[in-house]
């Protein structure tokens, strides 16, 4: 790429104090390539590192105020925006107009901290309003470059009336279902951060950012203690679930090109499936049920996250419920399932898990709403990977609210006009296996399970019973096969001999490809038929069959021993072979197709 910044202005680093004078990192971003600082740059200099080499067209360029009625009686205000203006180049805090990202047009809006600090005077407002009226006129994605944003105190309570301003042009933009994506530098705070800044549909960060509504010195005075070493930072606010993702300035670009195309496919026309090579792979001969949950508890079994950055393209990890925390229970972003941009939602298990357990929490429930509402707004499929041992039992989780979280996914995603698929790629454990689970297609690997209950905590029972595991293992029909007899799942996906974890590369790629093709099935349904379908779908679970009602038998006969404290064997229920009715449907066996 060309050098956007002819000359060095620093010859060591200011952070870590290594020469950087020579490095192309900071010759042509201004990052130190050995701590990662990222130093300030003005609005332009930003243009130009996002904008395709002379496609930004500036629009509103001399807009600036005439007649500042009252903002200061003796021209003081009027000689500092003079002299900003003689010093930067630009007539307001902010630069607006068009231009192409790696050949997406989208309308930038870029606000200067060198100019009065980037504070949000009226002139400022108009700007952001103007670009966010015209993008949605020009039907444009949006992006936002936040630094500075405070108050612009010459002019009084109208500039806090800006905030007004710019939410309302906001609230109209987003109308029009097109991407807004903010990107916040250093500093991002006060009145631009606590309006648009805050509603954008993707919120990024620049790398150790100072972000917030307070500026840091107030914090500090405030505060009865000491102040965290990392509060107010980019990286703080990723933690507790405020920003979707920090992105190094290098990478940038790239990453909202990304976006864009994604978020953008609908309006683009873009987004149709690219068959993959058909190799057919069957499913093998039916596990016993402790071998089942032997092997998709293994601690070596591919994790959710595994499965995203193997079956999908170009990743982009989107962390955060926007309340309080990014719970690592989920796992949400958005990406390519054979070149089709989808919306995706893991729970993911721990690295190891050394006999501990992976329970979903309200915070991770509230993550994936987010990210629902997200793939409804553009029109993405959703794929959820499901592993969980269930809802978190715990008090803390019951006080944040874990029955309304699990209740309202539920709802969302019945009531999402998307198509979804989900796939059971480990232990599916009670309310929290369902709540991402309730999808058009759902299928499940060979060696996964489903439980009404979590085995390792069964009511009324002693907590780690071996024999109490296995026995409610085997009598609550939990494993792939039981759950395709039962109407639970569309499909059982083969797996490598003896699991998984044996062979994760070709485990990857068969999921891939089923999900591919049941992901295909339903999209081709208009919404209507898809939502009507799904009704029935889960409106008919449970109706009365031979079948049905023998699991319903031998479910009921398991846990009134357990609560009884009974350890008697019982009768055993009636053999698979001799069901009372001919009409049982065998368990789904598909034909795969694999790289």
């Amino acid at each position: 790429m060309d050098r956007i910044f002819p000359s060095s202005v620093h010859d060591r680093c200011l952070y870590c104090e290594e020469d950087i004078s020579a490095t192309t990192a900071y010759q042509n971003y201004r990052v130190c390539p050995y701590c990662r600082f990222h130093y300030s740059l003005s609005a332009r200099q930003r243009i130009q590192l996002l904008a395709d080499r002379r496609s930004f067209k500036e629009s509103h360029k001399y807009l600036s105020s005439v007649a500042p009625i009252s903002f200061s009686q003796r021209g003081s205000y009027r000689n500092l925006v003079s002299k900003d203006q003689s010093r930067t180049g630009l007539t307001e805090a902010t630069v607006t107009g068009t231009c192409r990202i790696d050949g997406v047009r989208a309308m930038l809006v870029v606000l200067d901290f060198g100019f009065m600090g980037g504070s949000m005077g009226s002139v400022v407002g108009e700007k952001i309003a103007l670009g966010l009226e015209a993008a949605a006129k020009q039907e444009l994605p949006l992006i936002a470059v936040v630094t500075g944003g405070g108050a612009r105190i010459q002019e009084g309570v109208l500039s806090l009336m800006q905030m007004a301003k710019t939410v309302t042009a906001a609230n109209r933009f987003k109308e029009k279902g097109l991407p807004f994506v903010v990107v916040l530098a250093n500093p991002s705070t006060g009145q631009a951060y606590a309006s648009f800044a805050n509603l954008a549909d993707v919120i990024l960060a620049e790398p150790g950012s100072l972000i917030g509504l307070s500026p840091l010195r107030a914090l500090r005075e405030l505060s009865r203690g000491p102040v965290p070493v990392d509060a107010h930072t980019a990286e703080s606010h990723l933690e507790h679930g405020l920003l979707d993702n920090v992105v190094d300035r290098e990478s940038l670009k790239a990453r909202l090109s990304v976006l864009l195309k994604m978020l953008g496919a609908q309006k683009l026309g873009k987004g149709e499936y690219v068959m993959p090579s058909r190799n057919r792979v069957p499913v093998g001969p039916e596990s016993e049920v402790w071998e089942a949950v032997a092997i998709t508890r293994n601690g070596e079994r591919p994790s959710a996250t595994f499965y995203i950055r193997n079956i999908l393209g170009q990743f982009f990890e989107l962390h955060g419920d926007r309340l309080s925390g990014d719970s690592g229970s989920i796992v949400t972003g958005v990406g390519y399932l054979c070149d089709q941009p989808v919306a995706v939602i893991g729970q993911q298990r721990p690295y190891s898990l050394d006999g501990g357990k992976y329970h979903l929490n309200p915070d991770g429930l509230r993550k994936a709403q987010k990210l629902i509402r997200l793939a409804v707004r553009f029109q993405l499929p959703i794929v959820s990977f499901i592993d969980t041992h269930g809802a978190d039992p715990g008090l803390e989780a019951e006080e944040h609210g874990i029955g309304n979280a699990i209740a309202t996914t539920i709802s969302m995603m019945l009531e999402a006009p998307v198509p979804i698929v989900s796939a059971i790629i480990g232990e599916g454990g009670n309310e929290g296996a369902l709540a991402l689970g309730l999808a058009d297609r759902i299928v499940m690997q060979q060696y996964a399970i489903f439980s009404p209950i979590s085995l390792n905590r069964t009511p009324g029972g002693p907590y780690g019973d071996p024999n109490l595991d296995r026995e409610a293992a085997e009598a609550l029909m939990l494993t792939a096969r039981d759950c395709g007899e039962l109407g639970i799942i569309d499909a059982v996906v083969a797996e490598p001999a003896e699991g998984a974890h044996h062979d994760p590369k070709q485990a990857a790629a068969i999921l891939r490809n089923e999900l591919f093709r049941r992901l295909r099935e339903v999209s081709r349904r208009s919404e209507s038929k898809m939502l009507e379908a799904r009704y029935r779908k889960f409106r008919q679970m449970g109706e009365t069959s031979a079948y049905s009602q023998e699991a319903m038998d031998r479910e009921v006969e398991l846990l009134l021993r357990i609560t009884s404290g009974s350890r008697r064997p019982s009768q055993a229920p009636v053999p698979r072979k001799e069901k009372a009715s001919e009409n049982v449907p065998e368990a789904p066996t598909v034909t795969l197709e694999v790289d």
